[in-house]
């Protein structure tokens, strides 16, 4: 949430495995301020040159400490092997980062003062307020200058990825039109039903007696309802079911996504009617249909600009993998771990 625009990080700069995508996720893409004590790995004071431009430790062990700190709050560990391989992937995400940077130098692409401060409001807006935001940046060990500096960085990074990736981009018609047709799912919803439902437990092992009992008092229930009185106040009265607090409203559901004796009369009867006494393994039961919504097919003319975004963030993804991995072949790099 107070990542900004991530431009594509985790796809960009290969954080595919598990561990790299929690590093990613933490509040900062690229920061963390606070001295965390070195993990149990050595390296070097220098990891990686990049067209004479070194890539520090520091940097590295202040991004595996962020991964650290997320495997310990769920009771988890990283062993020695796992070390080396965060490392290994932290090491090469600095170097995709460098080389953008750099790559941003020679197109004279640049981060304004002004689209700084732009994109700072736009992230303060994702706050109740800006206090809040002042004590997540502290929490963070993060001045506003540092983070701004690091906003500066990534809206660079973006830039580049625009300029040299995306602008090359090409989707047609066709490619939208085919994507709409393979994923036609993804664009319909199916009929949804509401209703609400009062249940007296019964048991399967209950005695003759209790079912007898049950049954006559759920008949009295059926009996005030047919009478004219509240279906919701009766659930909150007399059902024993978690929802009863709520008048028994199961709320608006897709037939195959609930309860088969459930679904299987909402679904048949119109809005307001009230099905008879049934049972089930839970008990006996009284459903009243309280609302009924069509499915919709969402057209391809509708939905085509929400395709195209998604085929361009696809296709972005794998162009700049490609485009990363040329810029490394030009570039004069050496690692040392």
């Amino acid at each position: 949430m107070f990542r900004i625009g991530n431009f594509k990080r985790i796809a960009i700069l290969s954080l595919a495995s598990l561990l790299m995508v929690m590093a990613a996720s933490e509040i900062f893409a690229h920061s963390g301020h606070k001295h965390d004590a070195k993990p149990p790995i050595s390296l070097p004071e220098v990891v990686a040159r990049v067209n004479g431009e070194d890539i520090k430790s520091e940097v590295i062990y202040r991004e595996l400490n962020k991964a650290i700190r997320k495997y310990k709050a769920k009771g988890m560990t990283l062993s020695p092997d796992q070390l080396k391989t965060a490392v290994k992937k932290l090491v090469d995400d600095e170097i995709g980062r460098t080389l953008l940077l750099q790559r941003g130098k020679e197109i004279g692409v640049s981060a304004t003062p002004e689209m700084v401060k732009n994109k700072l409001t736009e992230v303060k807006t994702s706050f109740k307020s800006d206090s809040v935001f002042e004590h997540k940046l502290k929490n963070r060990g993060m001045t506003l200058d540092q983070y701004q500096e690091e906003l500066r960085t990534d809206l660079v990074m973006d830039q580049v990825i625009k300029k040299e990736v995306e602008s090359k981009i090409q989707i047609s018609e066709q490619d939208l039109k085919k994507y709409y047709e393979k994923n036609s799912s993804k664009f319909k919803t199916q009929d949804k039903t509401r209703a609400s439902i009062i249940l007296i437990k019964s048991p399967p092992d209950s005695s003759p007696e209790r079912e007898r009992n049950v049954r006559k008092k759920m008949e009295s229930i059926l009996d005030q309802i047919k009478a004219g009185t509240e279906f919701a106040g009766l659930a909150k009265k007399f059902s024993q079911d978690s929802l009863a607090s709520k008048g028994g409203d199961l709320g608006f559901f897709e037939k195959k996504k609930m309860f088969p004796p459930f679904s299987e009369r909402a679904f048949s009867m119109e809005v307001g009617q009230v099905s008879g006494i049934f049972k089930t393994k839970h008990g006996l039961h009284i459903l009243k249909v309280t609302g009924k919504k069509p499915g919709v097919n969402r057209s391809f003319e509708n939905e085509k600009e929400n395709i195209r975004k998604t085929l361009m963030e696809r296709k972005s993804s794998q162009a700049t993998r490609a485009y990363l991995q040329n810029l490394k072949k030009q570039a004069d790099l050496k690692t040392y771990f």
